[in-house]
C-alpha cells in the first residue's frame, strides 16, 4: 500500500523543502514524462499551473540500490516511470489559482513486484527512511490540518491573507 501526504505549498514553503532535500540527501527531481529513455534531472522546477507537466515530478534518491523502471505506452507517444517499481516519490505540487491553493503531495510505494522472487518485497530500507525523513520534516514545520493533510507556513499565510485551502 502506497503512503501519502497531503500538503499546501507556498512557493517558498516548496523552495524550503527541496532544500531540505538537497542538503539531507543525493536527491534528482525527474520529470513525470520523457520524449526519450534519458530522463533529464530538473535544476527548478517550472512556475505550477494546471497543467500536469509542470505540477507532477517524480524525485529520486540516487543512494538507493533500484534501478529506475520505464514504461513506454505505445499510445501515449511517451516515456513514463514507474512508479511502484522504482525508487521514486511522486511529488505533486500545490498550486494557486483565483484565490484557492490546491494541495499537492507526496505520495511513494513502499514495495515492489520482485521478479526474481515472484513476490511483493519492500524497497530497501534506505528508500523507506528517506520517505519517513520527508514525512518527519512536513509534521514538524508544517501544521496539521487533516488525516494526512498539513500546510506550510506560507500556505498559512495565503490563507490568513484572505485566501482559501480547498
Amino acid at each position: 500500500m502506497p503512503k501519502q501526504v497531503l500538503v499546501y505549498m507556498s512557493k517558498e514553503d516548496e523552495s524550503e523543502f527541496l532544500d531540505f532535500l538537497r542538503g539531507s540527501s543525493k536527491m534528482m527531481i525527474l520529470p513525470a514524462t520523457s520524449p526519450t529513455s534519458d530522463f533529464s534531472r530538473l535544476d527548478s522546477l517550472p512556475d505550477a499551473s494546471q497543467s500536469e507537466a509542470t505540477r507532477r515530478f517524480w524525485l529520486m534518491n540516487m543512494a538507493v540500490d533500484l534501478p529506475l523502471v520505464l514504461i513506454f505506452p505505445e499510445q501515449a507517444g511517451y516515456y513514463l516511470i514507474d512508479g511502484f517499481q522504482s525508487p521514486v516519490i511522486e511529488f505533486l505540487r500545490s498550486y494557486t489559482i483565483s484565490g484557492i491553493m490546491l494541495p499537492g503531495r507526496l505520495q511513494a510505494d513502499m514495495n515492489y513486484f520482485d521478479t526474481n522472487q515472484q513476490d511483493l518485497v519492500p524497497k530497501p530500507k534506505e528508500f523507506r527512511r528517506w520517505y519517513e525523513s520527508m514525512e518527519s520534516w512536513i509534521r514538524r514545520g508544517y501544521k496539521h490540518l487533516t488525516f494526512q493533510t498539513y500546510a506550510g507556513p506560507g500556505a498559512q499565510k495565503f490563507q490568513n491573507d484572505g485566501g482559501i485551502l480547498h
